[in-house]
């Protein structure tokens, strides 16, 4: 696998001289990358030379598609567009698939799919499922699992063309890639790979082996049962609804509470062996012919048949339901099926089985695309209720370059509990060069990480974001950058309730600077290696955990630890810990080298033997600070002593939280100026700048 190069071409020499005058640039008050370059941005202003219409109400796919004469569905004008011309589309729910014929031919020459002003555009994977009958054909065995009196449970027929090829309720999540469904049993002290405990899992293979179909109850889920016995309450005595152990390392439990959560189940439902009927038992023994039932039929709604389709701009649609599978490969809700230059803008994506939105390249083993892969926007979108993945990208072969995440919301995006496939995160994104991920929320991820940068990254940052709620023991990291040697940013970002904020895994040169860590179990951890070093290509060398740096942050009551490095080749300073564990120490070297831990004991260290026994921190204090944060409301309290101090501004962090300049000396933490009572610091709301 190879990294593109970077190269100044006159295209982008040219586009950094026209960028401030993008409306969506003027505001960006600081967009460097670690190297110290700017990031490039390469949107223009876009004025179509023709527009279409669509409304699926009183529409007709043979019009001409005029404001008077509109289209019925989108996919018909996708068919017709050509660059520089867009579609702007009517309220309305289209259950359809969009297939984009073409893509734009540059910046100016966009294709764009835009909801009217004002507009609720629903582009839905679901099909309503009507005329449901008592349910026949099944018992409970013995109906043990009985309480009050029988249960009334129903059933539909489906029709296999209904699914046009793809019956989601027939197919189960297991992804086609199955070699990442290991086991790695425990790592007790002493053993290589002990100081990651979220490693320590089983598989449940129940999470695989559900079907990838989803069935909607007036807009809530159905909890999924491999048996129609699992359609009965269980009654004294009955146990675990079909339990079936396979081997001491890979199980299969029933999975009861997948959204409990996010307001729980509207009742549960059994799908026969073939996909084509559905037994369903609604909370209360409801009738499911009062309600509206929907169920997913399709694996993504808008995604191009052509393969590497550019300039396509997507603006202000709600895209929901459908029964995609689990990575690898990745691909979406929505897929750019390994386009670039794609713009998604004011867009929702709920309700994905597996993944919300993919960019790059879908895959590990891919062919080399005609050109670099990226240069995607993905900008002002909400991401929920996604099982595996909000947005995800593979960069292999090649990197995924010049990405642009910004004023995001990603939550409840995990839910499948598959997170010891590795590939469960609000955002996943595999070999990312050039990245800037800023002023997002990440927030109420089960079961994932909040951003996974993985294998091969450089010169990404990470910058003015709220990671918060992010709970669990696997894989449960706000940011988890792996296997990379090159430099990569975190900085001014608000870590809270977090089993781990920042999570350095086989990589070198990590700068994490002036962030906010509150009420976290750890603030930074390290990793280097399973078992043995890990050698990155295409670099030829092992990423071992050497010259990351921690630099000014604030560590608020963490539950065990602020910072932990794995060896001695590490740097940290100008840090300050407030309500630190009392007993354990809250500083911790996890041995001179990962592979050598056996021989080494692990040091629980305060501040001071920090500073006596390995030079760090000598700028670092503890501090008595008052701070406290709403995941929901983003309102932070954050109250300084007098005596804190500045710091000397590190690199080219000029700017803080706020965007605003901090001159040449700060505050620890992303805050230029502190002190304040119930701010709301939603970094996606200009307001909160003010």
């Amino acid at each position: 696998m190879m990294i593109w190069p970077r190269r100044l071409t006159f295209a982008a020499v040219l586009l950094s001289v026209v960028g401030p005058l993008v409306p969506a640039l003027r505001a960006q008050a600081d967009a460097r990358l670690p190297d110290g370059t700017q990031f490039q941005f390469w949107e223009k202003p876009f004025t179509p030379t023709k527009t279409y219409y669509v409304n699926g109400t009183t529409g007709n796919d043979d019009n001409p598609g005029t404001e008077d004469l509109p289209f019925k569905t989108i996919d018909k004008a996708a068919q017709i567009l050509e660059p520089g011309e867009r579609v702007v589309i009517a309220s309305g729910v289209y259950r359809e698939s969009v297939d984009p014929a073409r893509g734009g031919t540059g910046p100016d020459k966009l294709i764009s799919y835009e909801a009217a002003p004002g507009a609720n555009v629903i582009i839905s994977g679901a099909m309503v499922v009507k005329n449901w009958a008592p349910s026949t054909g099944f018992r409970g065995f013995g109906f043990r699992g009985r309480q009050n009196g029988s249960p009334k449970i129903y059933e539909a027929e489906l029709n296999g063309a209904w699914f046009g090829g793809y019956n989601p309720f027939a197919m189960v999540n297991l992804p086609q890639q199955k070699g990442f469904l290991v086991t790695l049993h425990d790592h007790p002290p002493g053993a290589p790979g002990y100081n990651m405990p979220w490693l320590a899992v089983t598989i449940n293979l129940a999470t695989y082996y559900r079907r990838r179909g989803l069935v909607f109850v007036d807009g809530k889920p159905l909890t999924q049962v491999d048996s129609y016995e699992g359609l009965f309450d269980r009654g004294p005595g009955f146990g675990p609804r079909s339990t079936r152990a396979v081997n001491a390392t890979i199980v299969e439990e029933p999975q009861d509470h997948l959204f409990d959560d996010f307001g729980g189940p509207a009742g549960r439902v059994f799908i026969e062996n073939d996909g084509l009927t559905l037994h369903i038992r609604l909370n209360g023994d409801g009738n499911p012919n009062d309600h509206l039932v929907e169920i997913t039929a399709k694996q993504t709604v808008l995604r191009p048949s052509r393969r590497y389709l550019g300039y396509i701009r997507i603006k202000g649609i709600h895209f929901e339901k459908v029964g995609n599978g689990f990575p690898m490969p990745q691909i979406g809700l929505v897929s750019t099926h390994r386009g670039s230059h794609w713009i998604f803008e004011d867009d929702t994506f709920e309700w994905a089985n597996s993944i919300g939105l993919d960019i790059g390249g879908e895959v590990w083993d891919g062919s080399p695309p005609p050109e670099p892969l990226g240069h995607d926007v993905v900008r002002g979108n909400v991401f929920r209720y996604c099982g595996i993945e909000g947005l995800s990208g593979s960069g292999t072969p090649g990197g995924l370059h010049g990405v642009l995440v910004e004023k995001n919301l990603f939550e409840w995006i995990g839910w499948q509990d598959a997170a010891g496939m590795s590939e469960s995160a609000a955002v996943k994104f595999h070999a990312a060069a050039d990245l800037l991920f800023r002023q997002n929320v990440v927030r109420h991820i089960r079961h994932a990480n909040g951003i996974w940068l993985d294998t091969v990254n450089e010169n990404d940052r990470i910058t003015r974001n709220v990671f918060a709620d992010i709970p669990g023991e696997i894989n449960p990291q706000a940011v988890h950058i792996e296997a990379t040697v090159k430099t990569n940013e975190v900085d001014d970002n608000i870590f809270s309730g977090l089993t781990g904020g920042v999570l350095i895994r086989d990589t070198n040169n990590l700068i994490v600077s002036n962030n906010l860590f509150l009420n976290c179990r750890i603030g930074i951890t390290m990793t280097s290696g399973l078992a043995a070093p890990r050698l990155i290509f295409p670099y030829g060398t092992t990423a071992d955990g050497v010259n990351n740096r921690v630099d000014n942050n604030v560590f608020h009551r963490m539950q065990q630890s602020a910072i932990e490095f794995t060896t001695t080749l590490n740097s940290s300073d100008g840090n300050v810990f407030s309500e630190m564990p009392r007993w354990g120490g809250y500083l911790r070297l996890l041995g001179p080298t990962q592979f050598e831990v056996a021989n080494v004991p692990e040091q629980w260290l305060n501040l001071e033997m920090w500073q006596t026994e390995h030079g760090w921190d000598k700028n670092g204090k503890v501090a008595d600070i008052d701070a406290s944060f709403n995941p929901d409301t983003l309102q932070l309290t954050l109250k300084y002593p007098q005596d804190i101090g500045n710091l000397p501004v590190l690199e080219h962090l000029s700017a803080d939280y706020f965007g605003k300049a901090t001159g040449a000396s700060r505050l620890p933490g992303p805050f230029a100026q502190a002190n304040f009572e119930n701010r709301n610091v939603d970094p996606r709301n200009p307001d909160s700048e003010n």
